[in-house]
Order: C-alpha cells, then sequence, then structure tokens
C-alpha cells in the first residue's frame, strides 16, 4: 500500500515524533510511505518539501531558486523568515491574506498530490497548519482516495489556534478572538472568516479523523468535525529503545551525578517561552526543591543550544538521537511536564515506558495517560507547590516510587506500544481503501 503522510516539520516535537515514526514503521512493515513537509529538517530520503512555488506565477522561478540556495546553507539568524518571505512573494495572495488575518491556503500544489508517477493509496494527515497545505484540496483527494486526518491540536476547529485554552468562541463560530498571538498567530482577526471557510471546506469533503486522546475526541464531537468518521488511536512509543534500564549505567553514560535525586523536563522548546506548555510552573518547583534539597539535579531537555552545567541543573539543548533520550529518562527518577494545554503527549509515554514516574499538570489527555497514584501523579494547573511535594513524596519513599515506575512501565507496554499504533491505523487504512473501491463500482 502506497501512504502518503502531511506534517508541518519532520522533526521537531511532538506531532513531528508521531508522524515520523509512523513513516518509519510503515516502511518497516513493508509498505511504500512517503512524507511531504512545508520544510525538511531530517536527512530521510522519503521526506520531500511540498513546493511552495508549483503553480504560482511567472516570476516564482527565480524565487524558488533563491530558496533552494538558502535552504541549504547553515542555519543562521533569519534564514526562515527569509525563506517565507520569498515564499509568499511567489503568490500575492498569501501576504494579502497574511495582512487581513485570514489563514493562508493559496498552495495549489496541495491539489496536485496525485498527479505525479507515484501515486497514493492513503493519505495520512497530521499537521496541516504553518502556511504549506490547501485545506481545500480534500475536497478533490477525497474523491479520489480516501483520507485519514490525525489531530494533534485543536487548530482543525478553530479560527486560528492550536489550543483554545480556556476560549470556548469555537463552539460558535469564533470572532473577536481574545488572543491573535496564540500559536498559530494571526495579524489581524480573521478568525470568524477562517471558521466558515473550514466548516464549509469540511461539509464539501469526505475524509475521517483520528485523534490520540479521548478529550481531543470529545471536543471533535462538539465541533464542526463532528460529523465524520472517527476513531481514538493513542499514540505510541518504540519500546525496543523505550525501556527500562539500569539508572547507575545510564547516569555513567550521561555524566549525571550519580547518587543525586533526579528530575527531568522534556520539550521540544526547552525552557523557552511557549504559551502552550508551562516551564515558569516548573523553574518554581525546582526553585522550591532544590532551597531544601542540594541532592536534587534537574535536566531540562530541549531548546536551541547547550548550556554549562549548574550546581544543581543541566541545559542538554535538543537530544536527537532517540537511544540518548531514553538513557536519560532510565536515569531521572521523574519526569516533571506541565503545561496549559496538552493533547497525548509522548514524552510521558517515553517517561513511563523507561520507568520513570510522570508528575504532570491535569489538562487535555494527561490523565489518560497518568493516572494518578497508580502510573504517576497528577496536580492542577499552576501547581508548582503541587508538583515539588510529589517530588518530596516520591524522594523518601523509594517503594512507592518503584511501585509506581513498574505499574508506569507496565501500562506504557500494554497500551501505548508503536506496533500497537501501527496495526490500528493500518488496518483502518485498508478497510478505508476496501470500502472506497467498492463505492467507485
Amino acid at each position: 500500500m502506497n501512504i502518503l503522510l502531511l506534517n508541518t516539520y519532520d522533526k521537531g516535537g511532538g506531532a513531528e515524533k508521531v508522524a515520523s515514526d509512523l513513516l518509519r514503521a510503515y516502511r518497516a512493515a513493508g509498505h511504500d510511505a512517503r512524507m511531504f513537509v512545508r520544510y525538511k529538517r531530517g536527512a530521510d530520503d522519503n521526506v520531500f518539501p511540498l513546493d511552495a512555488y508549483q503553480n504560482t506565477n511567472f516570476w516564482s522561478r527565480p524565487l524558488a531558486g533563491m530558496d533552494k540556495q538558502i535552504s541549504a546553507r547553515d542555519s543562521f539568524r533569519g534564514k526562515f523568515r527569509l525563506i517565507d518571505w520569498l515564499r509568499r512573494s511567489a503568490f500575492p495572495q498569501r501576504w494579502r491574506d497574511r495582512l487581513r488575518g485570514i489563514e493562508d491556503f493559496n498552495y495549489p500544489a496541495s491539489r496536485a498530490l496525485l498527479a505525479g508517477d507515484w501515486k497514493p493509496d492513503v493519505v495520512h494527515a497530521h499537521n496541516l497548519h504553518g502556511d504549506y497545505f490547501d485545506l481545500r484540496a480534500f475536497e478533490q483527494l477525497g474523491k479520489h482516495i480516501p483520507i485519514v486526518w490525525t489531530l494533534h491540536d485543536t487548530w482543525a476547529f478553530t479560527g486560528h489556534c492550536g489550543h483554545f485554552l480556556d476560549c470556548n468562541r469555537w463552539l460558535s463560530g469564533c470572532g473577536h478572538c481574545p488572543d491573535l498571538k496564540r500559536p498559530p498567530a494571526v495579524r489581524a482577526d480573521g478568525t470568524a472568516e477562517n471558521y466558515q471557510t473550514k466548516k464549509r471546506i469540511y461539509q464539501r469533503s469526505n475524509f475521517s479523523v483520528a485523534t490520540p486522546s479521548q478529550w481531543l475526541m470529545s471536543q471533535v464531537a462538539e465541533s464542526i468535525l463532528q460529523e465524520k468518521e472517527r476513531r481514538v488511536i493513542p499514540n505510541g512509543v518504540d519500546l525496543e529503545i523505550f525501556k527500562s534500564g539500569a539508572k547507575l549505567s545510564a547516569r555513567r553514560a550521561l555524566n549525571l551525578p550519580e547518587a543525586a535525586f533526579i528530575c527531568i523536563y522534556v520539550s521540544y522548546y526547552g525552557a523557552q517561552t511557549n504559551p502552550y506548555k508551562d516551564y515558569t510552573t516548573i523553574a518554581r518547583a525546582i526553585e522550591l526543591l532544590t532551597a531544601e534539597n542540594p541532592d536534587i539535579f534537574f535536566v531540562c531537555i530541549g531548546g536551541a543550544t547547550e548550556s554549562a552545567r549548574q550546581p544543581h541543573s543541566l541545559e542538554t539543548g535538543f537530544v536527537d538521537d532517540p537511544r540518548v533520550m531514553a538513557l536519560y529518562y532510565q536515569a531521572a527518577d521523574v519526569l516533571l511536564h506541565a503545561a496549559h494545554a496538552e493533547n497525548f503527549p509522548t514524552v510521558i509515554l517515553e517517561a513511563m515506558a523507561c520507568a520513570t514516574v510522570p508528575l504532570a499538570t491535569a489538562v487535555g489527555g494527561i490523565p489518560e495517560q497518568v493516572r494518578d497514584g497508580e502510573t504517576g501523579f497528577s496536580v492542577p494547573r499552576r501547581d508548582a507547590s503541587g508538583l515539588a511535594q510529589r517530588v518530596i513524596l516520591l524522594k523518601q519513599n523509594p517503594a512507592l516510587r518503584e511501585r509506581i515506575s513498574a505499574q508506569a512501565c507496565v501500562a506504557a507496554q500494554k497500551h501505548y506500544s508503536l506496533d500497537a499504533q501501527v496495526t490500528r491505523y493500518l488496518d483502518w487504512f485498508h478497510n478505508l481503501v476496501k470500502s472506497h473501491q467498492h463505492a467507485k463500482l
């Protein structure tokens, strides 16, 4: 089976990891899977940037040449802003929509995904925001092949934002947006028009919807996607890589203090600002802990660069190798995960699979992963004191920590394997392809 995946990037945060893991797993299962992205960050030969210049304007060819040259250079300040400027200039409607706060669907290449020599049997879409894909292409694509759209956030049914947080305007059509800067940000309040555009597209298009969490599916059931066929398929992790291991050996391999009680925080952005994550609460919890517990050591994984080791902490920068990432989980005693909004974070599943106890805020789909007192502990949003208290509880009770870590590991093995996730999708794809072919007879 030929499987075409779509995602904004091939490497980065949780959605990128899910899409890239599925790409590799589909191919390992014998399928010809390929992924199209906005920007290609990795070296996988089966990942291709979706052509932003195809079928645009006669002057786009020199712009495409400049884009190619700049993309090939090492990263420099303003590199991607310059590339974005070139791509918008290839199609002036992109500039007009941007200034009006209208989401940019002006990418004609999206409509030509079936025009090449390689033809997919099914489209597996992931994140489609990020100015690279024309959502209107679903109308024609869905007439020819099945489409499954896995949602990693709520953008599909809002006027622009990836998570609506405490705003319920998405239930009634958006407009008068309280926060235009919430990612994906818009420059003006075109949210009501964006919402109606999506609604019209969905009414005319045939596709199915998947979510990793029951929580997100409950939001879909109240949204403009409620009429679509839908399934909950939890994210999975590679249990050959993410598994329990010897803590002391992992610490020695990573040059981490052997006798410390180690807390880790994992985010693509690291300690940088992300309105949906909550590093402020993490930092406050660590401050409370280290004030009276000098044997607590904090490791922050993610962010652009590695920082020098501080007396009680270390910032690693982005860790690209999953096997090294697994070592960090194995070396740690607890994972700290605070957020204002979440779907079904893979970092929690990875930690559980490595027998690291997750301590997380009870938002989005996290309570489905972290059963309080069984596979980890959960606290309310912004509760730094609650996080700190649970760290101390686990630090002072090794038997409790071992029991919960073992239960977390068993839960990950039983419910959250990558193999199970892949099987569920492939079975669904086969059924959809058969139904689609039968409908055309």
